[in-house]
């Protein structure tokens, strides 16, 4: 639970950058069609910043295990103290 509530706040700032780095143009062109910010955030914001922000969660879950394997061989419970234990 611990290591979810830390990596929480590393996910949200890689799904910002990656919602930041869709291209304004698309934004102003569905603006300019009269969409809502709702249409604009599900139909447009998101398609284009998904590959990142996947990426973001691959990157985020490799943390967690890296971070449950060192603390289980400092002595905490989870994948680590499986792998000191039968790995």
């Amino acid at each position: 639970m611990p290591l979810s509530i830390a990596a929480t706040p590393f996910f949200a700032r890689i799904a910002e950058v990656s919602l930041r780095e869709v291209d304004r143009g698309l934004v102003e062109a569905a603006q300019a069609m009269g969409a809502s910010r709702r249409h604009i955030v599900w139909h447009v914001l998101l398609p284009e910043a998904l590959p990142g922000i996947i990426a973001g969660f691959t990157i985020t879950l490799v943390t967690l295990i890296g971070a449950s394997a060192m603390a289980g061989a400092v002595g905490a419970v989870g994948l680590g103290d499986l792998a000191i234990r039968y790995g």
